[in-house]
């Protein structure tokens, strides 16, 4: 894998060649949650597509990190601003995802809500008997349920 030298004269391509699509494709569905990479981490994907287009190959990350960080140093304000742009592309792209696939996420430390109680036919008073363990009762004043 590392047997390879790193050649020196990697140019990432600009204009950028990755797509927002491309780059949310790499992602996982519960990666789809957090924020969108940074124009750097970006700019690493693309260093990386690009070495791979020359050697074939992969590298670790540990080798590579120092080159993909002086690669980026020596990198143009206009090209560090177009991937910028497309980091904030991404973010809105992700934005969008995220309205259109909302869930609902309950930390496992928490116990499903209670049931609201239910009311007698006869009185408009609720019901404290359930068909769970103990009797619920709800504080209108509190806005909570008591079991007993």
């Amino acid at each position: 894998m590392d047997n390879y030298v790193i050649p020196l004269d990697v140019k990432v391509p600009y204009p950028i060649e990755l797509t927002v699509e491309e780059i949310l494709n790499r992602r996982t569905n519960e990666k789809l949650w957090s924020r969108a990479p940074n124009n750097f981490f970006i700019y690493r994907i693309a260093y990386l597509k690009e070495l791979k287009k020359m050697i074939g190959s992969n590298f670790s990350m540990i080798t590579l990190s120092s080159y993909i960080s002086t690669s980026w140093s020596k990198e143009s304000p206009e090209v560090k601003e177009a991937y910028k742009r497309l980091s904030d592309q991404v973010e809105n792209r992700l934005k969008e995802i995220r309205q259109n696939n909302a869930l609902l996420i309950i930390h496992e430390k928490y116990s499903s809500p209670l049931p609201p109680p239910t009311y007698s036919v006869t009185s408009n008073e609720p019901i404290f008997f359930y068909p769970y363990f103990g009797y619920y009762y709800y504080d209108n004043y509190n806005n909570c349920y008591y079991l007993f």
